[in-house]
C-alpha cells in the first residue's frame, strides 16, 4: 500500500470500527442501565491509560490555564459522560442505526455554534443543506410523519429520538470546546482528561440515579466481552488509529472515508441484529448523509 493511501485507509478502518460498537451495545442495554455501561467504558479506558501517561507524560498532564481545564471538564462531562449516556439510552427506544444516523447532524450544530459564540458567519447554501438535513433527520426518526407526541406528550419513540439529538448537541458543543485545547496540547493528553472527567462525572451519576447494578449479569462471559471490546476497540483503538490516519489525509478525502461509520452502522445492524432501515428510512439516511456531507466539504463557513 502506498503511502497516498495509507491515511485514507486509517480513517476508513476507524470508521468501520465505530459502526461495529452497536453490534455489542444493542444486546447489553436491554439488561444494564446506560450509565453503568459507559462507567465501565470508562473504567477499562483510564485504567489502560494511566500507567503511561504517568511514566511518558506527566509533565504534560498539568496544564497552565484555568481556560484549559474548564474546556478539558465540558468535554469530559458533557461529551464523554452525558452525550454517551444519552446515546446508549436511546437504543432502548429506537433502531441503533437510526441513533447513529442522527450524529451525522453534528456539522450543522458546530457551525450553528460557532456562529453564536465565535462570530463565524456560515456560507449562505449552509442554510439550505442545513434545513434539508434536520428534515431529513425528522423524516428518518418519524418516517409515518406522526407527530401526535407534541399535543399529547412524549412518548417511547420521541424519547429516543431526544436522547440521540441531545448527544448530537453536546457532542458538536463538546467538539467546539475541543479546539481550544486540541492545538495547545498532544491528542493523548486531552483523550486522558476527557476520560478521567468523564468518570467522575458517572460516578456522581451512578449514586444521584441510585443504579442498581446486576453484578450476577455483569460478570457472565459475553456481558464482560461486550464492555471490553465497545471501550478497547470502537473506543480507544479507534481513536487512535483516527488521528493517525487524520494527520496523512485531505479533510475532503476523510469526510467521504467516515462515510463508513453510518454505513457500515446500518449494514452490520441489519445482518447482525436483524434491525433493517424501512424504505423510507433508508431514504432520508441517503439524504441526511449528503446534505452534511456537503455541509463539511464547503466548510460550512466563509
Amino acid at each position: 500500500m502506498t503511502s497516498r493511501f495509507v491515511g485514507p485507509f486509517l480513517v476508513g478502518l476507524a470508521a468501520f470500527l465505530w459502526a461495529t460498537d452497536s453490534v455489542f451495545r444493542f444486546p447489553v442495554v436491554s439488561s444494564l442501565d446506560p450509565t453503568f455501561i459507559v462507567l465501565s467504558e470508562h473504567v477499562i479506558v483510564v485504567l489502560l491509560m494511566l500507567p503511561p501517561m504517568l511514566l511518558v507524560k506527566r509533565k504534560e498532564l498539568l496544564l497552565p490555564g484555568a481556560i484549559d481545564w474548564l474546556a478539558l471538564a465540558f468535554i469530559g462531562i458533557g461529551g464523554s459522560a452525558i452525550a454517551t449516556v444519552l446515546f446508549t439510552a436511546a437504543f432502548i427506544f429506537i433502531n441503533p442505526s437510526v441513533v447513529i444516523l442522527l450524529q451525522k447532524i453534528q456539522p450543522v450544530v458546530v457551525v450553528t455554534l460557532a456562529m453564536v459564540f465565535l462570530g463565524e458567519r456560515p456560507k449562505r447554501s449552509f442554510w439550505a443543506w442545513a434545513m434539508l438535513a434536520l428534515a431529513a433527520a425528522v423524516v428518518l426518526s418519524f418516517p409515518d410523519l406522526n407527530f401526535t407526541f407534541i399535543s399529547q406528550g412524549i412518548n417511547v419513540r420521541s424519547r429516543g429520538f431526544y436522547y440521540a439529538l441531545g448527544a448530537a448537541g453536546i457532542w458538536a458543543a463538546a467538539t467546539v470546546a475541543g479546539r481550544h485545547v486540541a492545538v495547545r496540547h498532544s491528542a493523548g493528553v486531552v483523550t486522558f482528561w476527557r476520560f478521567v472527567f468523564g468518570l467522575g462525572a458517572l460516578i456522581a451519576l451512578m449514586f444521584l440515579q441510585g443504579v442498581s447494578v446486576p453484578w450476577n449479569v455483569v460478570w457472565q462471559g459475553p456481558t464482560l466481552k461486550a464492555l471490553a471490546y465497545m471501550a478497547l476497540i470502537p473506543g480507544l483503538v479507534a481513536m487512535v488509529i483516527y488521528y493517525a490516519g487524520l494527520r496523512r489525509t485531505p479533510a475532503s478525502t476523510a469526510t467521504f472515508m467516515e462515510l463508513l461509520f453510518p454505513l457500515g452502522a446500518v449494514a452490520l445492524n441489519t445482518f447482525f441484529l436483524g434491525m433493517p432501515l424501512d424504505r423510507v428510512q433508508l431514504v432520508a439516511g441517503v439524504v441526511l448523509l449528503f446534505a452534511v456531507t456537503m455541509i463539511t466539504m464547503q466548510g460550512g463557513r466563509k
